[in-house]
């Protein structure tokens, strides 16, 4: 027995790479054998869920969720009155856009704004009161020496904050010519969404919105003055009549109405009446603060008839 045990050791000495290969080959047989096991099963899964798929996919074919031809030609038609009515929006106020004059440098739009503010200054008079060195909303820039705006950025930085300066300074030139028109008693504050970094006391805490698609671009103001009613209402109908399109956002107003009118004193037994007491009428002093946007759409290209049209 123990000379056969001694041969069996012997054997597998002499063959262990073989024994080896025999059991690493029935280990891996048997890794095979266990994933085609697993893949069985996740197989049987996706069968499953795919029949579900089928099943649910056959539904809604019999029950035909696709929108009708009718129903088709009526949003056809919807998009065609859309867009003649949007093209008619371009053909009324496009041509009002603000244009700036080409290559404006900084200091030639400083120019401008002295010039512009010196001739807002002049048409107040005595009329509307301003304080003195009252800047429209430029302080910023009307200091003394002037602030250079755009400083240290680039050409195309530079001509984008000098255009939009000039859109705000003649549309802030506007909006004061109306309340100058309409006789309010005094401005004592405008307020624009600056174009830099960097905020001034006349900043607005409203940023200048373009709408993703380029079909407008919105420049927010605020006015903040005193006046009657019926300056107020002069004021806001001159706005809704502008040739330039402005949306009021807010109307935000304070004050108080005048005194009533005191009564007559009573008839002393036995005496004349006493005369009435003739006093010029008091007005209501407002004060108001008015949200402004300018609100500008794009010019359509000659030719190009595809041009701002809404998508659908």
């Amino acid at each position: 027995m123990l000379f056969r045990s001694d041969m069996n050791a012997a054997w597998l000495k002499k063959h262990a790479l073989i024994v080896a290969f025999v059991a690493a080959f029935v280990i891996v047989l048997g890794a095979v054998v266990w994933l085609q096991q697993q893949a069985s099963g996740k197989k049987a899964e996706i069968d499953a869920a795919l029949a579900e798929q089928m099943s649910e996919l056959n539904h809604l074919l019999q029950t035909k969720p696709a929108p009708a031809k009718e129903n088709i030609d009526i949003l056809k038609q919807d998009r065609a009155q859309v867009d003649h009515l949007y093209q008619e929006l371009l053909a009324n106020v496009a041509h009002s856009r603000i244009h700036s004059p080409p290559d404006l440098r900084p200091v030639a739009f400083l120019q401008m704004m002295a010039s512009q503010l010196a001739k807002l200054r002049q048409a107040a008079g005595e009329n509307v009161k301003i304080v003195d060195g009252f800047a429209f909303g430029f302080s910023r820039y009307a200091g003394t020496p002037p602030t250079i705006p755009a400083r240290n950025l680039s050409d195309e930085d530079t001509k984008r904050v000098v255009t939009l300066l000039v859109k705000q300074l003649r549309a802030i030139e506007k909006i004061s010519s109306l309340l100058i028109e309409s006789r309010v008693d005094d401005i004592t504050q405008i307020r624009r969404s600056e174009v830099e970094s960097n905020n001034g006391s006349d900043s607005l805490d409203v940023p200048i919105v373009n709408d993703p698609r380029a079909l407008y671009q919105t420049l927010p103001f605020e006015f903040q003055f005193h006046c009657t009613p019926e300056a107020l209402r002069d004021f806001l109908n001159s706005l809704t009549k502008s040739d330039w399109f402005f949306a009021v956002r807010k109307v935000q107003v304070t004050g108080e109405p005048p005194p009533p009118t005191e009564k007559p004193g009573a008839t002393p037994p036995g005496g004349a009446p006493a005369p009435a007491v003739v006093s010029q009428p008091k007005r209501t002093h407002l004060a108001v603060t008015v949200r402004v946007d300018l609100i500008e759409f794009p010019v359509k290209p000659a030719g190009k008839a595809e041009t701002g049209k809404p998508d659908a």
